[in-house]
C-alpha cells in the first residue's frame, strides 16, 4: 500500500512540474532562381552559364566566388551543415543555395551578391519565432521588396 502511495505521490508532483518546453527550430537555406526574361533557367549548364563567372556573394564579414562549374544535387543532412554558395539541382531547375543559418528570433540577416556585369541583389531574412504556436514567421525580401523563398532573380 505504501509502495502505491509513493509512486501516485510521485506522479501527482511530476504532472505539477512546469515544463520547459525546448524547439529545434530547423537552419535555412537561401535558394536563388535566375531566370532571363523568358523564364529559361540561366543556371542550367546547356543555357550556357559562363555568364556567372566571378559573381560574387558576401554575407556578413565573409565573401566567396560562386563555382559555376561546381553543381552538388540537393542533400539532406541531419545537423546543420555550413556549405557555403554552391550551384544545386533541383527537381525542376538549378538554383544558388547559399547556408545552412539557425534561425535566430528578430534577426535579420543580409546578403549581397555582386554580377558580373556590376548589377548587386540584396537579399535579406527575417525571422520571428512564435514558441508558443511553434511557429516562425520568416520575412524574405529582394532589394527591398518581399519574396518567397526560392528567390527568383530576372537578368
Amino acid at each position: 500500500m505504501k509502495r502505491i502511495l509513493v509512486i501516485l505521490i510521485a506522479i501527482i508532483c511530476f504532472n505539477g512540474c512546469d515544463k520547459e518546453m525546448i524547439i529545434d527550430w530547423a537552419p535555412i537555406t537561401f535558394k536563388i532562381q535566375v531566370q532571363d526574361s523568358q523564364g529559361n533557367d540561366m543556371l542550367d549548364p546547356a543555357n550556357n552559364n559562363t555568364w556567372l563567372i566571378g559573381t560574387e556573394i558576401s554575407f556578413r564579414n565573409y565573401s566567396e566566388v560562386i563555382d559555376e562549374n561546381d553543381i552538388s544535387p540537393v542533400t539532406k543532412v541531419v545537423l546543420p551543415e555550413y556549405s557555403g554558395a554552391r550551384i544545386e539541382k533541383g527537381s525542376d531547375c538549378y538554383f544558388i543555395a547559399f547556408g545552412e543559418f539557425m534561425r535566430w528570433d528578430n534577426d535579420t540577416e543580409l546578403m549581397t551578391i555582386k554580377w558580373p556585369d556590376g548589377s548587386i541583389s540584396e537579399v535579406s531574412y527575417k525571422c520571428r519565432l512564435i514558441e508558443s504556436k511553434l511557429e516562425a514567421k520568416e520575412t524574405f525580401k529582394l532589394n527591398g521588396l518581399k519574396c518567397s523563398n526560392p528567390i527568383v532573380i530576372v537578368k
